[in-house]
């Protein structure tokens, strides 16, 4: 431990130095790249029960929501939601391009399904997050006919306050410094080992301009 804190004061002026230079090109590619803006909603798929079939009618209806929250996922997440979204909301995308960033997940062992919607803008992503799930609700109502009992109703709609983005500035200048203060410490250990090297080399030249040249053997003196 010793040994690397005085590595590190030797090689300080590096490490300080290219810890600014990865934090200043990791903000910068952070800025230069088109952000991504992600927001997020959970949908709850309801069953209608006549109260009157009591618990049977509450069981039958867990039974069916169940099944129907798996039928959702790609309903959500399907071009022609995409296309009644764009209409609804006046979005310039074709309708893949917007189903391309909707993802729908089931949350475990419930009937309700987390949407996440990555999207150019902080509005533009919560109001799909939003939109998608009364049109997907809509949509297979109408394929399955007026008399079907399920529909997918907004439990958490999405807050703009909340919407995350990518790439972060922070977090890519936080990753180059990271990057430069290890990049640094190499160097300094590399300069370190390289002058113990070069001092060996220089020994005989300091101490007498030249190396001493060998004595002749016993058998040239003779000859």
């Amino acid at each position: 431990m010793q040994e690397l804190m005085t590595l590190v004061r030797r090689g300080l002026v590096w490490i300080i130095v290219l810890g600014i230079v990865g934090g200043v090109a990791g903000g910068v590619a952070a800025a230069a790249a088109d952000p991504v803006y992600t927001a997020s909603s959970i949908a709850y798929v309801q069953v209608k029960v006549d109260p009157e079939e009591g618990m049977s009618g509450y069981s039958y209806a867990s039974s069916v929501a169940d099944s129907a929250t798996d039928g959702y996922l790609p309903v959500l997440t399907s071009p022609a939601v995409a296309q009644e979204v764009i209409e609804e909301l006046g979005l310039t995308q074709t309708p893949t391009e917007v189903a391309a960033w909707i993802s729908a997940t089931r949350v475990t062992e419930s009937p309700a399904i987390s949407i996440q919607v990555s999207a150019p803008s902080k509005d533009v992503a919560a109001a799909v997050a939003d939109s998608v799930v009364a049109h997907a609700s809509d949509d297979l109502g109408a394929l399955a006919g007026d008399d079907y009992p399920v529909s997918l109703a907004l439990l958490s709609p999405a807050q703009v306050a909340a919407v995350t983005q990518a790439p972060s500035v922070t977090r890519y200048a936080a990753a180059g410094v990271a990057g430069g203060v290890i990049l640094g410490i190499i160097v300094a250990f590399m300069l370190a080992t390289a002058r113990p090297a070069r001092s060996q080399v220089a020994q005989p030249t300091a101490r007498g301009g030249r190396a001493a040249t060998p004595a002749p053997a016993p058998d040239d003196e003779a000859r």
